[in-house]
Formats: structure tokens, C-alpha cells, sequence
């Protein structure tokens, strides 16, 4: 019997110091892993929500008429895409647009608004969405027209920001049927 207790004590032993070896080796890696991951910046990065600040300044003056204000951070050369494929250049351009648009338009607000600011370190299509500072905006959009009809619809923009800390793409996604709609007997 007391070989069988040297035995069985002899192989717990044995078990033990393997076990505490795999669990030094372990640790080990875990921390040349993580000293590794943290050298390389993440694809992406979440920014704080103050960082979305210039996109709801837009918005909010755009809600007054105020295209100036609106387009105050864009880029000279900023792009202006829409989802149903027009697109208009330059920050000229958007403002005269836009000015146009508000001789239709009695009223428009924005609310239920969500942002989301993130820092591409790595694009996965550098030539559509470069690196850098992106801001996506969605909010609910409800428009009054000078002709007495209104309408209500989701909008989304992403928003990329140069280097400069100026706006130069805009890709605004919603439905423009309901708009153009409410709007055709306005059209000259």
C-alpha cells in the first residue's frame, strides 16, 4: 500500500509541474501576443461622438435655410454624392443647390438622429473610401413644401473628413421618389 501512495503521489507530482509549465508557456504567449496586436493600429477605430459635431452643425442649419452655415466645414472640391447616382462638385456647387432646393421647400427638421464617428486606419476600397476620419448620420427628415404638401423619410449620409479637418465626400442615401412626388407640380 505505501508503494502505491509513492506511486500515485509520484505521478500528481509529475502531472502538477507539467501543468505548471503549459500554464507559464501560456501566459507567455498571451503576452507576446498582446504586446504584438497592440504595436498595429485596429482597421477601425470608434472616435468620440463629439467628433460628429460638424455633420449635426450642418444639419441644424440647413434646418434654418442656411446653406452658408451649412456647407461652412466643406472642402472647397468637396463631392456630393446622392444615392440615386447624380452627384454635384464643389462646395459652389452644393450651395446653389441647395438654395435652389429651399424655394420649394416651407420647412424641414431633422430628428431621432444617430451618428457614429470612426477613423479608418485601413480601408478595405482605398480608392471609394479612403483612410481617415468618417462621421455616418442617419436621421428621420420631415419636410413641409410651399405647395402644402409634407412628407417624412429616413436619411442616411457618410461623411469623410481631409486632413485639413474639412468635409470633401458626402454619399447622402434615401429614397428621392416621395420628394420628387410631393414636389412635381413645382417643377419648372
Amino acid at each position: 500500500m505505501k508503494r502505491m501512495f509513492i506511486l500515485v503521489a509520484s505521478c500528481m507530482l509529475l502531472f502538477a509541474c507539467s501543468d505548471e509549465k503549459k500554464e507559464e508557456a501560456k501566459t507567455e504567449d498571451s503576452s507576446k501576443s498582446t504586446t504584438a496586436s497592440t504595436d498595429k493600429k485596429a482597421a477601425a477605430e470608434i472616435l468620440d461622438l463629439s467628433m460628429a459635431d460638424p455633420i449635426k452643425k450642418s444639419w441644424a442649419a440647413f434646418s434654418k435655410g442656411d446653406v452658408d452655415a451649412m456647407s461652412a466645414d466643406f472642402d472647397d472640391n468637396i463631392l456630393y454624392n446622392w444615392s440615386g447616382g447624380d452627384s454635384v462638385r464643389g462646395k459652389k456647387g452644393i450651395q446653389d443647390y441647395y438654395k435652389g432646393r429651399w424655394n420649394l421647400i416651407q420647412s424641414v427638421s431633422f430628428s431621432n438622429e444617430i451618428v457614429l464617428p470612426l477613423q479608418v486606419n485601413e480601408s478595405q476600397q482605398p480608392k471609394y473610401a479612403p483612410p481617415g476620419k468618417w462621421v455616418l448620420y442617419w436621421a428621420m427628415t420631415d419636410v413641409a413644401y410651399k405647395n402644402g404638401k409634407k412628407i417624412s423619410f429616413w436619411s442616411h449620409t457618410v461623411n469623410h473628413f481631409n486632413d485639413a479637418g474639412k468635409i470633401d465626400y458626402i454619399g447622402h442615401y434615401m429614397d428621392r421618389h416621395p420628394i420628387i412626388e410631393a414636389t412635381k407640380d413645382m417643377a419648372k
